[in-house]
């Protein structure tokens, strides 16, 4: 295992121990843990209250699932929590192979694997039952007659929502979220919450502009619920958000864009990427993993939102996937850090995302000793010490003063320029300690939401 210089793994191991779900026992428990780390308010939403279509799902637990066949017990799906699918119906009777085929759920890939089959936890009026069992279990199976005796029990209770706010000089506020609704999961789950966790611990430290908000609850219905009951002068504050997840396994960082595209967050994670990042993809809107950027985006929140994870293809986002082999052990200390890095990068740059205001006329000579702003470039007579990138800065100063019109951001600066946010601000900070500019913050704005 990597250097763990954050402590991601270890978080991701307690937060990986409950059994967790959309409505479920130890939801409570798992949000006890997560405030011994940073302070949480807990929204409540009980079972059966419903919106857009959308249903609180009843507590669901499964007491009793066996498998029997000529008398022996060739499966208990109790031994795993996956072991049966989640809002199973109760289902007591004999069956014979092609019956009971249908009512199971395995993946050859992974042949020792219990998968977590959660699709009835949306849809409820679809409920059927089946049996998780791992492939190498299920090739034991075969014809036959087979006797099931499932037992499932549903009761009211309640859909737990949290978040954590990091109070900034502005009420404009950035989102960041990852879902808590996956039991035992590390990678589709627990680790991208332990590195936002760990983002908002280093949040505390600083003063900041924006406001931040850390959003943890089950994917989809969770923000559904809680976008539903937050009011309107607060959401018109989110003026963008990432959900993160999937930060542990081997693929580049996918980063997707907003649904309109070209809004600040875009920049600024892009330009965080492309200098930070060792490996990295930029793909459309919902062509990560997808997960509840579609939910902040949708019609009357139309919050910017991105989703940032390791999605290998929205199709299979990574071996394991929805698996029980999705463990903390398979977590890389070093692509979770990379993550968290990337993350931290993005904060700088909104938060010192500014324009330039300037106090001359005319063509400065940077290179005179009263200045000594100039980058220098390669020049065929004279040996002197250049950066690999001098061209690119040589081009900038081609075009700088240009810039200093009181409208042109350095994110827009750097984005031209294809240089790196933080070094483009120290050098234009030399600038003002100059006396040749001032430099404003530039606050991020928003499209406003279509309400009807």
């Amino acid at each position: 295992m990597n250097a763990d210089p954050n402590r991601f793994i270890d978080l991701t191991q307690d937060l990986c121990a409950f059994a967790t779900g959309v409505v479920a026992d130890e939801n409570g428990r798992l949000f006890d843990r997560i405030g011994e780390e940073v302070s949480l308010e807990v929204f409540r939403f009980r079972s059966g209250d419903s919106f857009n279509g959308w249903e609180v799902p009843q507590n669901w637990r499964a007491s009793r699932a066996e498998l029997w066949r000529d008398g022996e017990l060739v499966f208990d799906g109790t031994n795993h929590t996956l072991g049966v699918a989640r809002y199973s119906n109760s289902f007591d009777g004999e069956l014979d192979w092609e019956e009971l085929a249908a009512h199971l759920v395995t993946n050859p890939e992974l042949p020792d694997a219990y998968m977590f089959h959660c699709m009835w936890q949306y849809r409820p009026w679809d409920a059927d039952w089946a049996l998780c069992v791992p492939y190498d279990i299920y090739t034991r199976l075969g014809p036959g007659r087979y006797r099931v005796n499932l037992k499932t029990e549903r009761e009211p209770g309640e859909m737990l929502v949290a978040h954590h706010v990091k109070r900034g000089q502005s009420e404009k506020t950035i989102v960041l979220q990852s879902n808590t609704c996956h039991p035992h999961m590390a990678n589709d789950g627990f680790a991208g919450t332990a590195v936002l966790i760990r983002l908002f611990q280093w949040l505390a430290t600083l003063e900041t502009h924006y406001s931040y908000r850390l959003v943890l609850g089950p994917e989809h219905l969770g923000t559904v619920f809680y976008l539903r009951d937050t009011p309107h002068e607060i959401v018109e504050n989110f003026v963008c958000g990432i959900f993160e997840e999937m930060p542990g396994t081997l693929a580049p960082l996918k980063a997707t864009s907003t649904f309109l595209g070209g809004q600040t967050v875009d920049h600024a994670l892009a330009n965080a990427l492309r200098h930070c990042a060792k490996s990295y993809e930029r793909v459309p809107w919902r062509m990560g993993a997808g997960n509840d950027e579609v939910v902040w985006e949708a019609p009357g929140y139309e919050v910017p939102f991105i989703e940032l994870t390791r999605s290998e293809s929205i199709e299979r986002p990574f071996r394991e996937y929805h698996s029980s082999l999705d463990s903390p052990s398979l977590m890389d200390a070093t692509k979770m850090n990379e993550m968290f890095e990337v993350l931290k990068k993005t904060v700088d740059i909104l938060e010192c995302n500014s324009v330039m205001h300037r106090k001359f006329n005319g063509l400065i000579c940077l290179s005179n000793p009263a200045f000594d702003l100039y980058m220098e470039r390669p020049d065929p007579t004279v040996d002197k010490p250049i950066s690999k990138d001098s061209e690119k800065w040589g081009h900038l100063l081609d075009c700088l003063f240009r810039y200093f019109d009181g409208q042109t951001t350095i994110l827009e600066i750097a984005a031209r320029h294809d240089l790196p946010f933080d070094a483009l601000y120290r050098y234009l900070c030399k600038f003002e300690d100059k006396g040749l500019i001032d430099i404003s913050f530039s606050e991020m704005s928003r499209p406003k939401a279509t309400r009807v």
